[in-house]
């Protein structure tokens, strides 16, 4: 680019989370083969394959993966009603379902959290293994704490402007994106 026409960078901060799903799904996917490999031409697998993919590797792209689909707006829909109703219900349909499920989400956060608690208490391990288990459950309080921040956000922005009433999967449910430039 030339000097007279200045860059513009986005800070994305949905790749915080994107980018270490995507790894641990591909340390997942190497993890699983290598496994599959050496059971079937070395008759040696690899030790708690299923367990850290059961208790370690799925939590992290599940719940994570919520926050992120929660981020962009691309949850599954299923608006068949919701389409019918005249624009001015939308707005508060909508705003309070999206306050409803929030709330839903810090109960879901609270119990993730008194269980994760409990697991670290009693250091809970993946099944018959040795395998520590107890960290993961921390993921469901992060996770749920985190939609209910962006649930609470979208219905009162739905609320107060009407924001995503015409498509529900695109209500805004984050900050937009921040823009770095370098003050420019």
């Amino acid at each position: 680019m030339s000097a007279s026409s200045p860059t513009r960078r986005r800070l994305r901060p949905e790749l915080f989370l994107e980018v270490p799903v995507v790894i641990v799904t591909f340390v997942m996917m190497l993890h699983i083969t290598a496994n599959a490999l050496l059971r079937a031409f070395a008759n040696r697998p690899l030790a708690n394959t299923l367990e850290i993919t059961q208790y370690w590797y799925l939590p992290i792209v599940a719940f994570l993966g919520f926050i992120a689909a929660q981020h962009r707006g691309q949850h599954v829909a299923a608006d068949l009603v919701y389409q019918l109703l005249p624009p001015v219900t939308k707005r508060f349909v909508l705003g309070i379902s999206f306050l409803v499920v929030a709330v839903v989400s810090v109960g879901f956060a609270w119990f993730g959290l008194q269980e994760a608690l409990h697991s670290f208490d009693i250091r809970r391990t993946a099944g018959v293994s040795d395998l520590p288990a107890w960290p993961p459950y921390f993921l469901v309080p992060l996770a749920f704490g985190s939609l209910s921040i962006q649930f609470t956000y979208a219905g009162l922005r739905a609320l107060r402007y009407g924001e995503g009433v015409d498509d529900p999967a695109e209500a805004d449910v984050a900050e937009p994106t921040l823009s770095v430039d370098g003050g420019r």
